[in-house]
């Protein structure tokens, strides 16, 4: 039996045994998430539009982690709706410091790895790194939406009369509280991806300049930067859209208590 095999079967018992049912959800839904992964990338290979698969597959993401875990209610509608909107205005921004910084292609040091075979690969390296920081960034979004959204819908359930601004402004609170955590657990992923790299560059006798200059360098620390960028703004779409649903919800809510009690009064 692997080590893989072994960690798996080891991963399993515990999310059973403190999540139960539930993290034997979860944990299925991991290898849900890897099944649209591999599926993603083979239809970008085949040639079909990055940035249309991309908004695909961060739809079917968000939906799975959020509906599949935590059931279809407002704050996973909240929280799915944010992820999407975030989404989309980090694959503009992502496109334009790709685009302007020509931060796409392979980086010298990989293209001396792999000078015997062919560059031309098929596919717009714009666009796959869009897809590819999407992809990093992505389950750190989703997590912070819902984690902003089911505490905001909680306040609205001990104290319904909370106006629309005050929820808004306590999910704000909310999200400043785990800013901070939700930015080093990108910053800490990237970097620690590339670690390797870093090491091997001083190794080389590289200078900090050069290494900080460099493509491969200036690649990871501006995906760092997006992510931080796409965690920032989540903050303010989710208290705002959960807001406004669960406003909506209530207000529908109390609307029907009132034409019952007007029903009763009116036999």
């Amino acid at each position: 039996m692997s080590v893989t095999t072994i960690l798996g079967i080891i991963l399993l018992i515990l999310m059973i045994i403190f999540g139960g049912k539930k993290g034997l959800v979860s944990f299925m839904t991991l290898f849900l998430n890897f099944i649209i992964l591999v599926i993603t990338i083979v239809v970008i290979l085949f040639g079909a539009p990055i940035y249309l698969v991309t908004i695909l597959f961060c739809i079917a993401i968000a939906a799975i982690n959020l509906f599949v875990l935590n059931s279809y209610n407002t704050k996973t509608r909240a929280a799915f709706i944010s992820t999407l909107i975030t989404t989309l205005i980090l694959i503009v921004a992502i496109y334009l410091c790709v685009s302007l910084g020509h931060l796409q292609g392979f980086t010298t040091e990989q293209q001396d790895e792999t000078y015997v075979f062919s560059m031309n690969i098929g596919i717009d390296m714009v666009k796959f790194m869009v897809f590819t920081t999407v992809l990093a960034v992505i389950a750190a979004v989703i997590d912070l939406a819902i984690t902003i959204s089911s505490p905001m819908y909680e306040l609205h359930t001990t104290k319904p009369d909370l106006t629309r601004a005050e929820l808004m402004q306590s999910g704000l609170r909310v999200g400043r509280e785990i800013l901070a955590t939700s930015a080093n657990t990108i910053y800490l992923a990237y970097f620690g991806g590339q670690l390797t790299i870093f090491f091997w560059f001083f190794k080389l006798n590289y200078s900090f300049a050069h290494i900080i200059n460099s493509k491969l360098f200036a690649q990871e620390f501006i995906s760092i930067l997006l992510g931080g960028i796409a965690v920032a703004i989540s903050i303010p779409i989710t208290a705002w859209i959960t807001a406004l649903l669960i406003k909506r919800t209530g207000m529908g809510h109390k609307s029907q208590t009132h034409n019952k009690k007007a029903g009763q009064y009116t036999k």
